[in-house]
């Protein structure tokens, strides 16, 4: 292969073309640095406020296991109240109806005490009807004799 002379100007322009490249070169090397820098800066405030959300997120699950947790104790609380409640109406009730058994027992006894006082009163009072038949017969008897 044959080699031909490159002329003064055209050795100049291959050397303002060889600048003007790396001029270029030197220009998008900046970009791509600025580029990598920007995309670098929005990954870490991408970084930071995913952290922040995550953040956010914890306290708000934090928050709402207390919540939960809190009306899990008043759900308790109000359970133990209504069992305790229920169990002194209950006793109440039973006491209510010891005392009315215990009236009903008493107003039987006293019935048939009653009963018994009125059937002996009646009984006496048979007993002096009849004696007072007798008494009337044999007067009557002893009256017809005469």
């Amino acid at each position: 292969m044959a080699h031909t002379p490159i002329s003064a100007d055209e050795l100049s322009a291959l050397h303002a073309e060889n600048r003007h490249l790396k001029d270029s070169i030197v220009a998008l090397r900046q970009s791509l640095e600025v580029l990598v820098l920007d995309k670098n800066a929005a990954v870490q405030q991408a970084v930071a406020a995913s952290q922040g959300e995550i953040e956010d997120m914890k306290a708000a699950v934090v928050a709402l296991r207390d919540a939960l947790e809190t009306l899990r104790n008043e759900r308790d609380r109000q359970v133990q109240e209504a069992v305790a409640q229920g169990k002194a109406e209950n006793r109440e009730l039973q006491t209510a109806i010891q005392a009315l058994r215990e009236r009903m027992e008493q107003a039987v006894l006293d019935e048939r005490d009653r009963s018994r006082l009125e059937r002996r009163s009646l009984e006496d009072e048979l007993a002096q009807l009849r004696q007072t038949v007798v008494v009337l017969r044999e007067a009557l008897e002893a009256g017809g004799r005469k």
